[in-house]
């Protein structure tokens, strides 16, 4: 029972490049109605994505001055020029009790699940084989950036062990019944806490006191008037 958290969830979804987190943030923020948080980056937008969805792209100087104005909580640089940067609500946001859903990296993983409100629960999205992931990365970046994608994939790789779940995406049925075993399992325990919460002065005797001359139940937040 006590891991049991009641707290809004914020599912954190990594991955190297080609492994598919785009495709599980879609699939999973529909299918459970989770609030999609937007990262920001400075890189070139490509055909299929859509501003403010999948991305909020801005250049470098809009990006920074984000950052001076504390609208970006954390970021950092990849693939040689590339930055993406973390919005602050995802950390300070603490108006909604929604669950919701944010692909980060794995450096923003390990910054946000320090300080974050929510429950944060990781999950690292990985292709079936390396040579798997070599083709993808080739097929959708033909310009030629190959081999530094691999190696900062290996090292992302090194990361998945902190994650709390690794989901291997190979055929797309059984991606998609394994990334909605993880929310399914993940919002369960979150109702189920909320849920004792609202009936704990029934069912966990510590959590209320009896007034021996009326025989009456009392929540302990008034025990001092009993």
């Amino acid at each position: 029972m006590t891991s049991l958290d009641a707290r809004p969830v914020l599912f954190i979804v990594s991955g190297p490049s080609g492994a598919g987190k785009g495709t599980a943030l879609s699939f999973l923020s529909e299918e459970f109605n989770l609030k999609r948080l937007t990262t920001y980056t400075t890189r070139a937008r490509r055909p299929e994505e859509e501003d403010g969805r999948d991305y909020i792209f801005v250049s470098e100087e809009q990006f920074f001055e984000k950052v001076r104005q504390g609208v970006i909580y954390e970021y950092t640089r990849t693939y040689r020029h590339d930055l993406y940067g973390s919005p602050a609500e995802l950390v300070h946001d603490t108006s909604s009790s929604d669950h919701a859903i944010v692909e980060l990296d794995p450096l923003g993983f390990f910054r946000v699940r320090a300080v974050s409100r929510r429950r944060v629960v990781g999950i690292f999205v990985a292709p079936p084989s390396y040579d798997e992931q070599e083709r993808r990365i080739m097929e959708r970046h033909p310009e030629g950036d190959v081999a530094e994608r691999m190696h900062i994939s290996m090292q992302q790789l090194n990361s998945s062990w902190s994650y709390d779940y690794f989901v291997v995406n190979d055929s797309v049925e059984t991606f998609r019944q394994d990334l909605k075993a993880v929310v399914r399992a993940e919002l369960l325990r979150a109702s189920g806490a909320r849920r004792l919460l609202a009936s704990r002065t029934s069912l966990d005797p510590t959590l209320v006191v009896v007034d021996r001359a009326t025989d009456r139940v009392v929540d302990r937040a008034d025990r001092d008037s009993v």
